[in-house]
């Protein structure tokens, strides 16, 4: 990015294209963070996940997750499922400790013992304010 009127250009555009999306700073980020690259960008090779000589990784993902879909949770887990649980949390909302007693009891049991979840799933709690 060179300047402000650079920015604000690619805001009207935004706001042209999506006139219904008030773009955030994560969504002003999201273009921004490409901007100016060349359309010579070089991608590593997809493939598939390895997990050598580990604990079995916990993956943790809320099936309304605006930042993270779920399936991508799901495909992670499928990938790896032999070293990999995949615990659900069954409500809204980006990153899954904060959710609920069992979605924090399921992270700190994994961090402090390596103890994995003995559900697969969690269900959603309206969020105390």
């Amino acid at each position: 990015m060179r300047s402000f009127g650079e920015y604000k250009a690619i805001e009207t555009m935004q706001r042209l294209v999506a006139p219904d999306m008030r773009g955030g700073w994560r969504g002003h980020g999201a273009v921004l963070y490409c901007h100016g690259l060349s359309d010579q960008v070089k991608n590593p090779a997809q493939h598939r996940f390895r997990f050598r000589g580990t604990p079995k990784v916990l993956v943790q993902n809320s099936l309304y997750d605006p930042a993270t879909g779920y399936e991508w949770a799901v495909g992670v887990h499928r990938q790896t499922k032999q070293t990999s649980v995949l615990l659900t949390y069954e409500g809204w909302g980006h990153g899954v400790y904060w959710r609920s007693e069992c979605t924090r009891a399921a992270t700190n049991n994994y961090l402090t013992a390596l103890q994995l979840p003995t559900v697969s799933r969690c269900a959603a709690v309206e969020p105390v304010f």
